[in-house]
Parts: C-alpha cells; sequence; structure tokens
C-alpha cells in the first residue's frame, strides 16, 4: 500500500462533457491535503490550513438534493448573480484551490524526473505555481517552508513503508494524471468565464 493506493477517493476522469462532480472533487482534494504532513507538517501548516479552508467554502456550496452538482453549476450560479468577488465566495475559493493543487502538481511531476534534491523539486512547483500571486510576505513564509523538506529516501520511505519506489512513483503518477486532468479542465473553465486573475496577497 502506498499514500495514493490507500486514498478512499480519487480524482476522477473527466467525462466527455468536461463537467467536474463536485462532491467528488472535493472528497478526493481532502484526500491529498496529508501530503503536506509527509512534506512538512510544521513547515507547510499554512498551505494545509489554506486548502482545508477552501474545501469547506466550497462544500458550503452543495446541495444534499443534487448529489451531481458539478463545480461549474456553482460557479456559473455566482457569475450570474454577479457574485463571484463577494466574500467567501465559491469561485475565489476555488480559484485558489486550483492554484494549491498545481503546487503539489509541479511537484510531483519534478519528483518523478528523479531529481533527489527535493528542495528543488519544491522551489519549482512553487515558481510554478503560487509565488506569481503572492506578496513578500507570504512569499517569505515559504521560503522557510521550503528549506525543511525531507531527504528524497526518507520522502519515499514515508509514501508506503512496504512498497517499493518503483511502485510508489507508479501510483503517482496514475494520481498525477487524473490530478492534472481536473486541474486543466478547471483552468480553461476559468479563462473561457473571465474568472482568472492576477491579484496577490
Amino acid at each position: 500500500m502506498t499514500f495514493f493506493s490507500q486514498t478512499k477517493h480519487n480524482f476522477l476522469p473527466i467525462p466527455e462533457d468536461e463537467n467536474i462532480a463536485a462532491q467528488a472533487f472535493l472528497d478526493a482534494c481532502s484526500e491529498i491535503v496529508p501530503f503536506f504532513d509527509v512534506l512538512g507538517s510544521t513547515a507547510f501548516a499554512p498551505v494545509k490550513s489554506d486548502i482545508n479552508g477552501n474545501i469547506t467554502k466550497l462544500r458550503t456550496r452543495l446541495d444534499p438534493n443534487n448529489p451531481t452538482l458539478t463545480l461549474q453549476e456553482i460557479i456559473n450560479k455566482e457569475i450570474e448573480t454577479k457574485s463571484t468577488k463577494a466574500k467567501n465566495s465559491a469561485t475565489d475559493a476555488l480559484l485558489w484551490l486550483k492554484r494549491a493543487l498545481t503546487f503539489i502538481r509541479v511537484f510531483f511531476a519534478e519528483v518523478l524526473t528523479m531529481e533527489q534534491d527535493l528542495s528543488k523539486c519544491v522551489t519549482k512547483a512553487y515558481e510554478g505555481s503560487l509565488k506569481q500571486f503572492h506578496g513578500w510576505m507570504v512569499r517569505k513564509i515559504f521560503s522557510m517552508a521550503m528549506m525543511a523538506v525531507p531527504y528524497r529516501k526518507d520522502f519515499i520511505i514515508a509514501l508506503g513503508k512496504d512498497a517499493t519506489e518503483e511502485e510508489i512513483l507508479k501510483d503517482m503518477q496514475e494520481s498525477l494524471d487524473l490530478m492534472s486532468a481536473n486541474l486543466d479542465t478547471i483552468h480553461g473553465f476559468y479563462l473561457k468565464t473571465g474568472q482568472e486573475n492576477t491579484d496577490k496577497v
């Protein structure tokens, strides 16, 4: 068993209509959050907290009477009501969730290149995802976190004590492929509807 194979909820393949089931997506996001405990629970606590906060905001938009509700339907409703910029909007929550997941996406991709220095993997992941949206204060927090990443061998062991590195990387690749497809679809939707922005925090 590896960190990836033991999860109950995985990212689902994108359907032909490209509409992503909100409940399934958020369940998969919740399953990937503990990854930061493996990477460095203390150092990455702010990132983990931010992701959980955005998941919680989006869960408040779920409808128990409509289990097939999609992310696109949730965002389109806010577009129609002109509430995408409102405090705690689902549109903003999904935007930041997408960015945080992109950090994980790039990090996994770098690990899969067999780079031995995980600090380099984390640095590339941050530069390719969140850095452009962060002000100097938040960047400083991340720079400190990036110095606390574990050695690759310890990281791999933490992802699956009874699994080989080959098995772990295979499961990581499968998880990465599904996550990437979901993120590409969400990003395309945000570009199409004009919800992508470059505001910094």
